[in-house]
């Protein structure tokens, strides 16, 4: 008697014959009607989903990977953008300020003037003196403009000074923080007489020929008098500062603020008399 092929082979193989065997078995009647088998392959299906999403996991890890670094890179790119428009934004913001204030002090000069008297000339300064130790600037304004030996010269806040040289196309510009340049002034709350002198810098004055029982306080506003008919009168020309009386004579010490912007005054008026210019024009 022979023995059966399952009765050689190891338990292993016939288990695996018997399942391939109900495999098959089970695939036939799967054949002839599968709705039999559907509440099966769906539980079968699900079972299988948490395998199905575990074997996506690198996939989707990398997919994330790529797109937060896009993400990173694409914000990174964004805020440079932003940086470079805001910076263009405040430079133009500056240049529209400048624009503005440089209207601004203009329309202050115009302002300031009398146009019944004088012709407005306004001019530009251009450069200062060569001699660093005069309170000189150059104007861009000359004969062929009208300018003429002693004008006075204003800017929005006050008087700056008197024309000494005049050429064809520029003139120059003797300040009266000059050292030897002084404008008669008076008191405007008292009326009193003085003398304002230059100190060789941009930024003082003297009031000189002030006796120690004057009427004077700190604050107190000077304007040109026109006391000797170089300087019109009604122009302002500084505010006292501070106030010492000197040892050595009856005299007080008077510093005095500059009511002009004597460092960074890009335009200036020219006062031209008008009844000289009608004079001038009708002989010629």
């Amino acid at each position: 008697m022979t023995t059966s092929i399952f009765a050689r082979q190891a338990l292993s193989l016939r288990k695996t014959a018997i399942v391939l065997i109900a495999a098959l078995i089970l695939m036939w009647f799967d054949s002839k009607n599968s709705e039999w088998f559907n509440p099966v392959r769906s539980t079968s299906h699900a079972a299988m989903q948490p395998i199905y999403e575990m074997s996506l996991l690198p996939s989707y890890a990398k997919h994330w990977a790529s797109g937060s670094l896009q993400s990173k890179e694409a914000l990174r790119r964004e805020n440079m953008q932003l940086k470079s428009q805001l910076i263009h934004a405040h430079a133009k913001l500056q240049q529209q300020d400048y624009i503005l204030a440089q209207n601004a002090r203009l329309q202050g000069i115009l302002s300031t003037t009398k146009p019944e008297q004088f012709d407005l000339n306004l001019a530009q300064v251009i450069g200062t003196d060569t001699n660093l130790l005069r309170q000189i600037v150059v104007l861009n304004k000359g004969k062929q403009d009208g300018v003429q030996v002693g004008q006075t010269v204003i800017d929005e806040d006050g008087i700056l000074g008197q024309i000494i040289n005049v050429y064809p196309n520029t003139s120059r510009l003797l300040l009266i923080t000059d050292d030897q340049q002084s404008v008669a002034v008076t008191v405007k709350r008292t009326g009193q007489r003085a003398i304002v002198t230059g100190q060789g810098i941009p930024s003082a004055l003297s009031l000189n020929y002030v006796f120690k029982t004057s009427d004077v306080r700190v604050g107190d506003e000077l304007v040109s008098s026109g006391l000797g008919g170089r300087i019109p009168a009604g122009y302002r020309v500084g505010r006292i500062a501070h106030i010492k009386d000197g040892q050595a004579d009856n005299f007080r010490i008077i510093e005095v603020t500059p009511s002009a912007n004597f460092i960074d005054n890009a335009y200036v008026l020219i006062l031209q008399d008008k009844m000289l210019t009608k004079s001038k024009s009708s002989s010629q």
